[in-house]
């Protein structure tokens, strides 16, 4: 996207939607065709990139509930899950089953994306689909998460790469004498962890806010079906939406209007991409015919 472009844009067709989402994919570097951006469909075109653990909190400013909540969900869950090996991949499989985290799940599939824009079929309103230039925003990140993605050759981090820039961090305080804040990867000592790299001061603005992008751990079927990746937000009290605001080179709102929903998702039906197959199991079988055989007016 050029600086003259505008950040919001219509797709009053299908033929308009896949123009405006397979934009700029032809990557110099690489010789091949990849997008730099990530996507988001919401069902509302006003629906607020806000994360759940934002509203959660809501006005009570209590945010030491963020970190209770990780660690409880640990202390309960593991009859149900293997142990994590990092808090990332804590955080990861937490999202992914509904606590309230700061993360918001994105996908690199723009078609995936638009199905979350559309599934609900409401014709009332419109939806849209969020396309943010994960490249660009990785290039304004703090030091340690720039040095491990020079050291790798890629611009999208994963659970791995985090626990490095985490070990590293600690490793560098051992050296420096500074008192440690523990070893991230060990998830008993999360409420440390916690208050050292991500604690939430109601009453400052951070000076270093910044939103990353990464590929959590391959949980299920569902990661894999719908390309999953999550954003991680240092300031979670702020909606996405608008920390892009001042960023309007970053991303893209496309917006779908409300009577092409219908259209739009039977399309992405007949392409592969509906609630079967990104919600392997009965309950997107379900839904799926629901949809398929849905009477129209």
């Amino acid at each position: 996207m050029t600086a003259d472009d505008p950040p919001i844009v219509r797709a009053e067709t299908w033929a308009d939607l896949q123009q405006l989402v397979t934009a700029e994919m032809w990557m110099p570097d690489l010789s091949r065709h990849r997008s730099p951006y990530v996507f988001r469909g919401v069902p509302h075109v006003d629906h607020s990139l806000e994360t759940s653990i934002n509203r959660f909190v809501g006005e009570s400013g209590d945010w030491k509930l963020e970190s209770l909540l990780l660690r409880n969900f640990l202390q309960y869950a593991l009859n149900e899950i293997e142990e994590p090996d990092s808090v990332w991949h804590l955080l990861s499989i937490a999202e992914h089953y509904g606590l309230p985290t700061r993360l918001l799940d994105w996908s690199f599939s723009p078609l995936v994306a638009t199905y979350f824009a559309v599934r609900s079929g409401d014709t009332d309103h419109d939806g849209a689909v969020w396309a943010v230039d994960y490249r660009k925003l990785h290039d304004q990140l703090p030091d340690r998460y720039e040095r491990v993605l020079g050291t790798t050759g890629t611009h999208m981090l994963d659970v791995h790469l985090l626990s490095t820039v985490t070990r590293e961090a600690d490793r560098r305080r051992t050296a420096t004498r500074e008192a440690p804040a523990g070893n991230p990867d060990d998830v008993t000592r999360l409420n440390e962890f916690w208050r050292e790299w991500w604690g939430v001061d109601d009453d400052e603005e951070p000076d270093d806010q910044f939103v990353m992008f990464f590929r959590p751990p391959a949980i299920d079927d569902r990661i894999a079906n719908q390309s999953a990746v999550f954003s991680f937000q240092s300031d979670p009290r702020v909606p996405l939406d608008r920390w892009l605001e001042d960023r309007p080179d970053c991303y893209r709102k496309i917006v779908i209007p409300g009577d092409r929903k219908l259209e739009f998702r039977d399309k992405l039906d007949q392409m592969g991409v509906n609630h079967r197959t990104l919600f392997p199991g009965l309950e997107g079988l379900t839904t799926w015919l629901k949809q398929y055989y849905e009477p129209r007016e």
